[in-house]
């Protein structure tokens, strides 16, 4: 098991770093019914690349700048559209009680840019990006995490 970063403070080092430490809580969501415009203002407005979409509280996907932009060169009229017509599904998620050792392993596993947290109801409570989690990484963990992200990423992997 890779061993934790627990640099913030002295009681921190007491017990293990988890999913909760480090999600943003409450991120900003839209609906399946939201418009692509409306998720990419929100996007916009928060500095995000990614923003969680919910039914009745419950994930059900993920628009990212990357669904957008594959997205405008087949619709002119695409702002208009729902979201769901263009996020990504099949959520990947983590439950804020996870150590970062099991968030790492699933970025890796599954990977993607962002995870979504959920609690114990399936409703979401927040929201990690990679970037949340590199800081938090050893530095061979660190180099496992850059190279999962590349390996997974069509523009950088030369596949």
């Amino acid at each position: 098991m890779p061993s934790q970063d627990l640099r913030a403070t002295p009681d921190a080092a007491k017990r293990r770093r988890t999913a909760a430490d480090i999600m943003t809580a409450s991120p900003r969501i839209c609906s399946p019914y939201s418009t692509v415009l409306e998720a990419t203002l929100i996007s916009r407005d928060e500095g995000c690349g990614a923003v969680p979409v919910v039914d009745e509280g419950r994930p059900v996907g993920v628009a990212t700048d990357r669904d957008v932009a594959l997205a405008v060169p087949d619709d002119p009229d695409l702002a208009d559209r729902p979201v769901s017509d263009i996020m990504s599904r099949g959520v990947v998620a983590v439950r804020p009680d996870d150590p970062l050792d099991v968030v790492n392993e699933k970025f890796a596993d599954r990977k993607v840019r962002c995870l979504l947290v959920i609690d114990s109801d399936d409703q979401l409570v927040g929201i990690i990006d990679r970037a949340d989690l590199v800081p938090h990484l050893p530095q061979v963990g660190l180099c496992e995490g850059v190279a999962g992200v590349v390996e997974g990423h069509p523009s950088l992997d030369g596949k």
